[in-house]
């Protein structure tokens, strides 16, 4: 078991299946969580609940004033965040022929460009309490393109990790870490929504054809980013670490 006592953990896209998951561990293993997503209301901060755990604010990872805003009223409220989980992101099933510049845009600005403004935003204040931990939400199709998903979202995740190495190596010198996670195909309403629904027999072949007979669970995944985001893993920064039955082994 391990031990978050006393942590301020920030996620973003806790309104999705495997980020909720998340927040739930964190919460049942001691920490503080502050859940992010566009999905909950907007509202003022004194009609925010910062009693409830986790917590759950309005957050539009696009806007940069609204990251500065959502991630300063935290740090006041709690005097600290230990920890940054970004698990907000966007995906389409649609084939490289046919993506739009619209559709590039928006996944590049929620998968990549939200991310790096809330690591940059979250790394100042890391560095002034001189401690924190990164864990960033990349993908299999980061390293191999598009399996299920289109290029936009494959490109995006790709990104995620260089990114992630760059915000490794900034952080290093003040003992802040940072490790992204590219998991495989995982069983959530976001694979129902994109693939079973119109490509049902091609997705069960699909399935039963990894290594282990079948997808991921979200707790597979939250598993994982406990331990990157614990001190058991305090020797692992810059790691992009593959989640995904043994379909890819790198």
């Amino acid at each position: 078991m391990l031990d978050f006592n006393g942590k301020v953990v920030f996620i973003t896209g806790t309104s999705g299946h495997i980020a909720k998951a998340t927040a739930d561990l964190f919460v049942q293993q001691g920490a503080t969580v502050i859940g992010a997503d566009i999905a909950y209301p907007v509202c003022d901060s004194g009609d925010i609940n910062f009693s409830a755990n986790p917590v759950e604010i309005h957050l539009d990872v696009t806007d940069t004033a609204m990251i500065d805003a959502v991630l300063g009223l935290c740090e006041e409220k709690f005097g600290r965040i230990d920890i940054v989980i970004n698990a907000a992101g966007i995906g389409s099933a649609k084939g490289f022929l046919e993506l739009t510049e619209e559709d590039w845009d928006r996944t590049l600005d929620i998968n990549l460009k939200g991310l790096f403004f809330i690591c940059q935003r979250a790394l100042k204040h890391m560095i002034e309490q001189k401690g924190g931990c990164f864990v960033n939400f990349a993908s299999i199709s980061g390293k191999v393109g598009g399996v299920l998903a289109g290029a936009e979202y494959s490109a995006s995740k790709a990104g995620v990790i260089c990114v992630t190495k760059s915000l490794a190596k900034t952080g290093a010198p003040y003992k802040i870490r940072a490790n992204s996670i590219a998991p495989g195909a995982i069983y959530s309403p976001m694979l129902t929504r994109l693939y079973y629904q119109e490509h049902e027999q091609e997705m069960e072949g699909f399935e039963k054809n990894h290594l282990l007979g079948r997808f991921g669970e979200a707790r597979e995944v939250a598993n994982t980013v406990l331990f990157l985001a614990s001190d058991e893993s305090s020797w692992i920064n810059g790691a992009c670490i593959d989640i995904n039955g043994g379909s890819l082994m790198d």
